[in-house]
């Protein structure tokens, strides 16, 4: 068996540390039975079957006790409709005097957390109270009008009760539990009956101690000067009688007393005239808090909005820096889609050694590099859809003919209305019509020039067109070499023409 420690550990800070200070408390034994020590502790003798054993590790403990925990619930009658309600402090322990919102919250932990202490697993309602119902319930106006001998909570001894409330009831709770015998136990419990007494919080230390007595000292002292200054006062007041003692009914028909108490009375009036203005004043400093409550939180919202509102402001402007940017950028690209000719494109010419090619098609044909009739067919017809284009952009109309773009299968209608194929074969059956339609489609080209001049004085083709000829080079099939070349003329004629058409009517 471990030997006993000379001093008492406490559990919980409560024990453990000085309520003043907080300073760490250990406190020497007593060679006195602490029992003594604690003469009114509410206990009940425990029966001699459930003592612990003496023999056995027990043997050094003190002799364990059974104690009554009492807890009182307070309740208001509140409204017409007759609703009890808790009070403000539902439950008070009789014990501690511990106020809790439930019958375990007026029970410390160190106790809670040891349910083998308890005799009893649930609360049982004291049926015993004199003027009780069948339920425990004790009745009243007030709870000032309970029986002296229940405590009351210091939330609702002194304080008026609403107005709705008619009437208040209260009971008492029981439950049982033994001590474990120890030193601390009855050491705890010491402490539990003097919280019931006394104001001062326990345990202090010696230093806290001293510093209270002194203060104690202080007040008593004051109040013996008082008394001092009192019996020489009344020592030194005249008496009416012979033996030195004053006589009562004589203040009765003092002028001076009926004055003081009609002072008295004035003051009185002045003080309920004064806490009058103090409750109006209070109500309306109510008011005004109330009123400044709703303003600022009034004002905490409009800068909430007004932020949200700035979050706005700044994805608009965002948007709009966005939006200027992107407008800079469509410019942009606005201008260079209007100078971009989307005629060079479509009708890329170019050259192909001695051949004028349009989108990649030979026109002209050499005995050392013969064109197929179908290329140089396919690039007729794309030579006469670029100068009906141009014809449509410039919005004129030729002099003599009139042009039918049909692909490789193109025609030319002369001023009477006859038709002329501007492609062939090759054959010699159908190269006098082939002719004939090279030369309308020069007279063509020749018109589309002579407009191109008249609008534009400053611009001169490089190449004149007289009589079926160009640049003094026949466009009739006869001689390949010299075909070929005015064909590569007329070309270049055309790529004027593109030119000037993108100029003038971009």
């Amino acid at each position: 068996m471990m030997p006993r420690p000379s001093t008492v550990g406490m559990e919980g800070k409560s024990l453990f540390t000085c309520s003043q200070c907080g300073a760490l408390l250990k406190f020497k034994t007593n060679t006195n039975p602490i029992k003594e020590r604690i003469a009114s502790l509410r206990t009940i003798p425990i029966e001699a079957t459930d003592l612990p054993d003496t023999t056995t590790e027990y043997a050094g403990l003190q002799q364990p006790a059974i104690i009554a925990e009492l807890v009182w619930e307070h309740q208001e009658q509140v409204g017409e409709e007759a609703q009890w309600t808790h009070a403000p402090a539902p439950f008070l322990s009789a014990n501690r005097g511990d106020v809790g919102a439930s019958l375990e919250a007026t029970i410390p932990n160190r106790l809670l957390s040891k349910p083998h202490l308890w005799l009893s697993d649930n609360w049982e309602v004291d049926t015993t109270l004199p003027e009780c119902d069948a339920d425990g319930w004790v009745y009243a106006k007030s709870f000032a009008e309970l029986p002296s001998e229940m405590p009351l909570p210091s939330t609702i001894a002194d304080g008026a009760l609403p107005k709705n409330v008619t009437a208040v009831r209260r009971r008492r709770f029981v439950r049982r539990r033994q001590t474990d015998g120890s030193d601390l136990s009855w050491f705890q419990e010491l402490l539990d009956c003097s919280s019931l007494l006394l104001d001062k919080k326990t345990p202090s230390c010696h230093d806290c101690e001293i510093g209270l007595i002194q203060n104690l000292q202080q007040t008593l002292n004051g109040l013996e000067a008082s008394q001092h200054q009192y019996q020489a006062f009344l020592a030194d007041f005249p008496c009416d009688n012979g033996n030195g003692h004053s006589n009562g009914n004589s203040w009765g028909v003092d002028a001076d007393l009926e004055a003081l108490r009609n002072e008295e009375r004035r003051l009185q009036d002045e003080l309920h005239t004064l806490e009058a203005e103090s409750n109006r004043v209070m109500t309306k400093r109510r008011e005004l808090w109330s009123t400044g409550a709703d303003l600022e939180q009034l004002i905490r919202g409009t800068f909430a909005e007004g932020a949200f509102l700035q979050h706005l402001l700044g994805l608009n402007r965002d948007e709009r820096q966005s939006v200027g940017v992107f407008s800079v950028h469509a410019s942009d690209v606005l201008r260079r889609l209007q100078r971009y000719n989307v005629l060079n494109d479509v009708f890329h010419i170019w050259h192909d050694g001695l051949f004028g090619t349009i989108n990649g098609l030979r026109l002209g044909r050499l005995p050392t590099r013969p064109v197929e009739w179908v290329e140089i067919n396919a690039a007729l017809g794309q030579a006469v859809l670029l100068l009906a284009t141009i014809q449509e952009r410039a919005q004129f109309e030729f002099t003599r003919n009139k042009l039918l773009p049909r692909g490789s299968y193109s025609r030319v209608i002369n001023m009477y209305g006859k038709e002329y194929s501007l492609y062939s074969d090759g054959g010699m059956f159908r190269r006098r019509g082939f002719n004939q339609a090279m030369v309308l489609f020069l007279e063509c080209v020749d018109d589309a020039g002579k407009r191109a001049m008249h609008e534009e004085p400053s611009l001169k083709l490089p190449y004149k067109i007289t009589r079926g000829r160009i640049g003094e080079l026949p466009v009739s099939l006869g001689n390949d070499e010299q075909w070929t070349k005015a064909l590569k003329y007329m070309l270049t004629h055309l790529k004027w023409l593109l030119a000037w058409v993108a100029k003038r009517y971009a």
